[in-house]
């Protein structure tokens, strides 16, 4: 049994006490090209413009929610430094999107820029391995155990190791074969790193999916001279070769018997996956910026290379659970290929269930009003929904109870709940497989 609390003040504490420090043994992942890098801007030009971003950010929010969000995107933005050098040239925009989506009147209102830091520090908890308090699989191991023991085993993860051989790697090569002692090692500390990396960045998405949107709304009136050129066609085509696109093909590569309309299929889905996710948006965009500032032809270790590739793959797979259900809302998905498990795609698993516990500190805007001086003011309280948010397991149940701030806020949570739990972890149809790590049954709770 594990009893495990998330929350802002856990992570703060944790900290303090040089806890859930953001790993760095693989990164940098390649080598930057410092022509490609400076083509996007001086740094001067780059530093204003996020300056710019931060300072209305602080206009807009007030102090109180400004003072967690600096603290910890300013961790991101110097970690990013090393691991995503490209991040810098968006976040003005995340930031931006940020502050829109926590005042959207149309949903439960979402946070980003808080949300993405928050999200790698939970990654990092469900991995710890403290004795008696981590999150144990069916066979007794922890969760990072349960995760490389299954890598290693390379029979539903054989696609990672036909990467590997495929940068170069020497497919006898002591990190590749599972009774190497130094495999689990360094396999134990790659997977920390990329969940970690994948956790910080994986809803980079959200403007290019706002694009996308827009394009769709105005294909029918756009003049050809200013119509948005990218098509699913062309992103199969340039993509196509990536890791992520493994994924896309159910996780296997297609054989020699693969039906002529299977290509038609996927071209198809990622068409659809440009505008109704942001996970594709954010993968392309993630391998876009990257490659943008790459040095290549150049020489790099395939585990660099592969700790980008699937880092993309988990960006892209946290978010296809609409993809996996197609206009399905019960019963047989319409994509069953595309289900997500421990054993087929760990990295993306973690990450896709770090997302699903990341709920605390996420705004609940309220709008008011005040008058001065005889006019009349709007104003806007950024309290958070949930402090916290409290994993419990027993046997092959987890249950995850998210802390609510009022009785308004539960509510609202509660109603959500049945459609979140069906469509994530339903023991046979749900997106997210947790069943070969020991837990058939996951609960949600607004407490």
């Amino acid at each position: 049994m594990a009893n495990l609390k998330f929350s802002l003040v856990d992570y703060q504490k944790g900290l303090a006490h040089k806890l859930y420090v953001p790993p760095n043994v693989f990164c940098p992942y390649y080598d930057v090209d410092p022509v490609l890098y400076n083509a996007h801007g001086s740094t001067d030009q780059r530093r204003n413009k996020l300056h710019l971003s931060i300072d209305e950010l602080r206009k807009r929010t007030g102090t109180e929610y400004f003072n967690k969000i600096y603290p910890l995107q300013a961790r991101t933005l110097d970690y990013s430094a090393r691991s995503f050098p490209a991040y810098r040239f968006i976040l003005p925009e995340v930031m931006t999107e940020d502050w829109l989506a926590i005042m959207d009147w149309g949903k439960f209102q979402r946070d980003h820029v808080l949300h993405q830091p928050l999200c790698g520090y939970v990654v990092l908890k469900l991995l710890d391995e403290k004795p008696g308090k981590s999150l144990q699989t069916a066979e007794g191991q922890t969760l990072l155990d349960g995760c490389v023991k299954r890598i290693l085993q390379w029979k539903d993860t054989s696609y990672i190791k036909d990467f590997l051989i495929s940068c170069g790697m020497d497919k006898n090569d002591p990190i590749l074969h599972s009774d190497s002692p130094i495999a689990e090692k360094v396999w134990r500390s790659f997977f920390r790193e990329a969940a970690y990396v994948a956790a910080i960045f994986h809803d980079l998405g959200y403007p290019w999916q706002y694009a996308e949107r827009m394009q769709g709304n105005l294909d029918g009136m756009n003049t050809p001279a200013i119509r948005h050129n990218r098509s699913a066609d062309q992103i199969v085509e340039q993509y196509g070769h990536r890791l992520l696109f493994h994924a896309i093909n159910g996780y296997q590569s297609p054989d020699k018997a693969c039906p002529s309309t299977w290509k038609n299929k996927i071209t198809k889905l990622v068409d659809e996956a440009l505008s109704k996710t942001h996970g594709l948006p954010g993968a392309l965009g993630f391998l876009h910026l990257n490659d943008c500032v790459r040095r290549y032809p150049n020489t790099q270790s395939a585990m660099h290379l592969l700790c980008i590739e699937w880092v993309a793959m988990a960006i892209m797979m946290h978010d296809m659970g609409k993809i996996y259900w197609g206009k399905s809302k019960t019963g047989t998905p319409e994509n069953p290929f595309l289900r997500l498990s421990f054993d087929r795609d760990p990295l993306s698993a973690i990450v896709t269930l770090a997302d699903v516990i990341q709920e605390f500190e996420r705004p609940a805007v309220r709008f008011g009003s005040k008058k001065c001086n005889g006019k009349e003011f709007v104003t806007l309280n950024y309290d958070k929904a949930c402090s916290a948010t409290q994993l419990i397991s027993k046997g092959s149940n987890i249950e995850l109870h998210y802390m609510m701030e009022s009785n308004e806020m539960r509510a609202l949570k509660k109603k959500s709940l049945p459609d979140e739990i069906y469509n994530n972890f339903d023991p046979q149809y749900g997106y997210v497989d947790m069943s070969s790590i020991g837990f058939s049954n996951v609960k949600l709770f607004a407490s």
